[in-house]
């Protein structure tokens, strides 16, 4: 592997750090606030193309928001990457009514974001049923200062935006490593569905873990998968 062979996509109320300090190789880590302006279709082309210049032949790697975020880029532009690691991700709501109600929750987790007082937005987020079983960072009260782009982020990057990728990424073609935490069911689920998805798939399920999977055995797993590729 090339020095910055991975380009990795943090999570909801991440940052790069959550990536580099996993310890797996040569990563370049992106910070997604920067970008929180542009649709999915458009951080899509921007991951392919401008966030990932000079890289010649890179693994995309995704965690939860980020694994979307990687989803659509492999989707859209599926010869750009080596491979791709996605960890707690989702491919898409597959029925209408349910899109339209995930956007108006990520609405009103966007108003949250820009008005409360953000130990008390934390709380709100961390005890959310998806989270059971995982325990935050303690960086989730440094991107305060991301605040309004947070906020911007569930709106523009919502779920409920999201299409149902299952059909287009049957067309990529190479290595999927899938990590989903044990007592993470729902996650846990959608990795097992998406075996029927991609010609070359991995799932790895981390014991004794929710969704907040990465840690020194995710990175592990992810260390060895790399080093086969």
């Amino acid at each position: 592997m090339s020095d910055d062979a991975v380009l990795a996509l943090h999570g909801n109320l991440g940052t790069p750090a959550d990536w580099m300090n996993l310890n797996v190789g040569h990563v370049r880590a992106v910070d997604l606030w920067e970008y929180c302006e542009l649709s999915l279709f458009e951080m899509a082309h921007e991951l392919a193309t401008t966030i990932s210049s000079g890289m010649e032949n890179p693994v995309l790697a995704g965690y939860s928001l980020g694994g979307r975020l990687a989803l659509h880029a492999m989707a859209i532009h599926q010869r750009r990457w080596k491979g791709a690691i996605i960890a707690s991700a989702h491919p898409g709501l597959e029925c209408v009514e349910d899109r339209v109600a995930r956007r108006v929750s990520d609405e009103l987790w966007a108003e949250r974001a820009r008005q409360l007082p953000w130990v008390e937005f934390l709380n709100e987020w961390n005890v959310q049923g998806v989270l059971a079983n995982s325990t935050a960072n303690g960086r989730q009260a440094v991107v305060e200062k991301n605040r309004r782009e947070i906020a911007m982020a569930f709106e523009t990057w919502s779920l409920g935006r999201q299409e149902n990728l299952r059909k287009q990424l049957r067309g990529f073609g190479a290595p999927v490593l899938w990590i989903v935490g044990e007592k993470d069911p729902k996650f846990r689920t959608i990795g097992e569905e998406m075996a029927d998805v991609f010609s070359d798939f991995t799932l790895s399920v981390i014991p004794d873990c929710g969704h907040r999977v990465l840690g020194d055995e995710c990175a592990e797993v992810m260390r060895d998968w790399l080093g086969k590729l």
